[in-house]
């Protein structure tokens, strides 16, 4: 009879061993993977018994069909994450706790159970997170149960799913909940400022500097710093900011003396930070450090009737903004619409679709929405095939892939009349991404200022 086959998924190589000599203790044939692509990788071919999942490792990839069983190890207090991972999944979790006790893990390895399963109790609620779709109640269970935690927390997702408005949850549902809570965009923010804006400065420090100034994380003090877009810092200061993570202190910009940092981190990207740590433009070291607990906001796609949910409040907070509005309703045709439509911009895109909607009714009922996609109509054709047909197979990508997406930049542009933010809405890109696209194709957003008919 061929023994069991148990998946190590473990990033850290000592844990990772250590794991192994349990499992293979534990009559275990095993294997052991340390990237997330090669993870997916495997998942995808061959079939396992048990899967031991390293804590740094969550999220994990898609789908795990392929895994019968699910064992996550964590350290002590940093549980939080672990049961609505096994819900995504429809696997029953069980939690092993670093470092390991062989003599205890071992025999419960063998006997099929161990202790500390995830609990199943009833679902609390976030009242700042509408909705009610199991995507968005897993998201509210792992918020309320990584509040009390002062483990730092990554949240992802599309732009639009409401990051910051997780940040603020984890923040007021926890312990700090009266201490400041500090936001800030490093994608909106300057790279050349951002140091300052993160640790401050002395006075002298720079020109302009006239007098010592606190940034975000000495303003935080004991509360909580949210770094939106994390997976746009430079390299430079994604290595002082992994500095900070582990000493705990920080200097201010022309500063020699060591700042305490006692603030919670909570970061939050709309970009696959693990391809970025796999390619090398996002350190690996800080990824492990900031991926402690890991968060997913789910898009507005896959939360079925919260488009509703969400409608209707958006309806009712801007008839109300709307001096002499009385619009309570959207019609039957209008709703059935919505809730077959994407949003690419996700909830944002729908906070200001009702907001434009309700602005431009006049009757008590909503029937008028534009929802077509930035990509509506007929395509352009494509390059012809003699044109491409003696290129070898990447150049021919390139080329086809160039011609659409200067196609498809030019289109969204035209729909949202040159406005960056509504372009972003629209395709769910963000700022920076967009502008390098449009710098890249040598477009010019004044050019398509007059073409937007709403």
């Amino acid at each position: 009879m061929s023994p069991l086959r148990a998946l190590i998924y473990e990033k850290n190589m000592h844990r990772a061993a250590e794991l192994r000599q349990i499992a293979e203790s534990a009559g275990y044939s095993t294997r052991a993977v340390f990237y997330h692509a090669e993870a997916e990788s495997v998942f995808a071919r061959e079939n396992f018994d048990l899967l031991i999942a390293g804590f740094d490792t969550l999220p994990l990839p898609p789908s795990l069909d392929s895994v019968k069983r699910l064992v996550v190890s964590v350290p002590r207090l940093m549980r939080a994450d672990v049961e609505a991972t096994a819900s995504r999944y429809g696997l029953s979790a069980d939690i092993i706790e670093h470092p390991f006790d062989h003599e205890v893990v071992i025999p419960m390895l063998k006997a099929g159970t161990l202790p500390h399963k995830a609990a199943t109790g009833a679902t609390r609620d976030v009242p700042s997170m509408l909705g009610v779709s199991q995507a968005i109640t897993e998201v509210k269970e792992l918020i309320l149960r990584a509040a009390p935690a002062p483990s730092t927390v990554l949240i992802l997702g599309e732009t639009g799913t409401g990051k910051e408005l997780a940040a603020r949850a984890l923040h007021e549902n926890g312990p700090r909940a009266n201490r400041p809570f500090i936001a800030l965009n490093c994608a909106a923010t300057p790279e050349t400022l951002l140091e300052s804006e993160f640790f401050g400065h002395e006075k002298g420090a720079f020109t302009g500097a006239v007098g010592r100034r606190a940034g975000k994380f000495e303003m935080a003090g004991d509360g909580t710093i949210f770094l939106d877009e994390m997976g746009d810092i430079s390299p430079m200061l994604q290595a002082k900011l992994l500095r900070v993570l582990e000493e705990g202190s920080f200097y201010r910009v022309g500063g020699e003396k060591p700042v305490a940092m006692n603030a919670r981190i909570v970061c939050a990207t709309n970009r696959d930070v693990f391809a970025m740590a796999q390619n090398g433009s996002f350190r690996k070291d800080l990824l492990y450090r900031i991926n402690v607990l890991a968060i997913r906001l789910p898009p507005l796609r896959e939360r079925g009737k919260d488009v509703q949910i969400l409608a209707d409040y958006f309806l009712k907070k801007y008839s109300k903004e709307f001096d002499k509005k009385n619009v309570t309703s959207f019609s039957p045709e209008l709703a059935a619409k919505m809730a077959a439509y994407q949003w690419p911009g996700n909830i944002r895109q729908l906070e200001h679709s009702v907001e434009r909607a309700v602005l431009q009714c006049d009757a008590e009922e909503i029937s008028v929405m534009p929802l077509e996609n930035a990509t509506d109509g007929a395509p352009p054709p494509p390059p012809a095939v003699k044109e491409i047909s003696g290129l070898d197979y990447a150049a021919m990508k390139d080329k086809v892939m160039d011609f659409y997406e200067r196609e498809y930049i030019s289109a969204l542009l035209t729909k949202a009349n040159g406005s960056m933010q509504a372009a972003c809405e629209f395709s769910g890109m963000d700022r920076k991404t967009l502008y390098r696209k449009i710098k890249t194709y040598g477009l010019e957003k004044k050019d398509f200022k007059s073409k937007l008919r709403l």
